[in-house]
């Protein structure tokens, strides 16, 4: 099995809530995300996953959150945004945002901070 990762940062506030309400004060982060893509075989160039088009998603989806408040975003709706939330929100969109290569995303880690991370996978 063959695995690449690419890796990007993203500075951006949230803080928790319970039913609607928030938990905590809005903080920051320096977060910094990881997708990573597997393959048994690698395609006709001899890669699982060309590293510019993973980059060209993953960039975009955390372009999406670059000095905002996570909360505010609409998919955190109803909805804490925890480490583990982000790195499902980021999974799911990096993955439709691949396209035909989205059946080779593996895994997201998100790290709210060093040595505080959570992975989404299917």
């Amino acid at each position: 099995m063959f695995e690449v990762a690419y890796e990007t940062t993203f500075c951006a506030t949230h803080r928790l809530t319970e039913d609607g309400q928030p938990i905590e004060p809005v903080h920051g982060h320096d977060w910094r995300v990881e997708a990573v893509a597997a393959g048994e075989s690698l395609d006709r160039i001899g890669v699982v996953i060309d590293f510019e088009r993973l980059k060209e998603v993953l960039g975009e989806v955390a372009s999406r959150f670059h000095y905002q408040d996570v909360n505010e975003h609409p998919a955190f709706a109803g909805q804490s945004p925890s480490a583990e939330a982000v790195a499902r929100y980021f999974f799911l969109e990096v993955r439709k945002g691949l396209g035909g290569d989205g059946s080779r995303l593996r895994r997201v880690r998100v790290w709210e901070a060093p040595g505080c991370s959570a992975t989404y996978s299917e």
